[in-house]
């Protein structure tokens, strides 16, 4: 309890808004606000996000791969005290 309400309060002072998913679990700050116009089916978002549509659940996997594509990324990236020498 203490980590979320630490969670909510840093968010805040930063002047971050945090989205809640369908189950209350909170999306990565990372991600930006979840689609506002979505269908209205029913499907099982992915990561225990729990239920939602399927536009969110195509947001939800999008974002899924850029953090993987990103981690990868940044195994590649070279320090700039390499560049300068």
């Amino acid at each position: 309890m203490k980590k979320i309400i630490l969670i909510l309060l840093a968010g805040l002072m930063l002047g971050c808004k945090i989205h809640n998913a369908p189950n209350g679990r909170y999306f990565p700050l990372g991600w930006g606000e979840p689609p506002q116009i979505q269908t209205k089916d029913y499907v099982l978002l992915p990561n225990g996000y729990g239920h939602g549509s399927s536009t969110l659940k195509h947001w939800i996997e999008l974002n899924i791969e850029r953090d993987k594509i990103n981690m990868k990324l940044k195994k590649f990236q070279i320090p700039l005290s390499q560049i300068a020498d």
